[in-house]
């Protein structure tokens, strides 16, 4: 279950490895597979859409069953899963649906605020971007833990370049506030200072909130 990255690379693995006697079936809602690490290049015009999207069909080796549904429910003592679509019984399964962005759950964050962990809302990002002209930009890591400890910091940092390629950095201030003690924690301190300079070098403000 689940089409992204890890679902795709699954499948094609198992069916590499498995026997023709071996159905593999990938249920994913997605007719497309948009490619996440490209989502910050994508926010700065550093890549398209098109160049960043593949019908997910493409990427599945032939023998791998695709079904375009949602998954409703899991029986996990029948060995059952039920889709929008049909049942699926199964001997083995795979759970690779990650997570589900929710900005409803903070009252107006969805009219105030753009994600770039979204393909949808990193075109949305994109648009706001090419008609900003001046003023302040928050990079905003609201909580711990969270998706992609990198991407904050190296999306501040595109953003900054992005303004100084349009002539006008001096006219935009960019600033990271997140609750870590130094920016990327988890790739230890000594990394952590430099991704610190790096973000200071491109004249983006570094905040520590509680």
């Amino acid at each position: 279950m689940g089409g992204g990255t890890g679902g795709i690379i699954l499948a094609n693995e198992l069916r590499m490895k498995l026997s023709g006697e071996n159905k593999i079936i990938l249920v994913e809602r997605n007719y497309e597979h948009a490619f996440a690490p490209s989502f910050l290049w994508l926010m700065t015009g550093d890549r398209s859409p098109e160049k960043i999207t593949k019908p997910l069909h493409r990427l599945i080796r032939p023998g791998v069953e695709l079904l375009h549904a949602e998954v409703t429910h899991i029986d996990i003592s029948n060995r059952c899963v039920t889709t929008s679509k049909e049942d699926i019984s199964f001997d083995y399964l795979v759970i690779a649906l990650g997570a589900k962005l929710a900005p409803d759950l903070v009252p107006g964050l969805s009219d105030a605020a753009y994600s770039f962990y979204d393909f949808h809302e990193t075109k949305k990002l994109r648009k706001a971007l090419d008609e900003f002209n001046s003023g302040k930009i928050a990079v905003v890591v609201s909580s711990l833990p969270y998706k992609c400890p990198g991407a904050p910091h190296e999306a501040a940092m595109l953003i900054a370049d992005y303004f100084r390629r349009r002539g006008i950095r001096l006219k935009v201030d960019i600033h990271l506030y997140t609750p870590e003690p130094q920016p990327m924690p988890v790739a230890g301190p000594k990394l952590g200072e430099a991704v610190t300079q790096m973000l200071q070098s491109k004249g983006n403000s570094f905040y520590q909130t509680i």
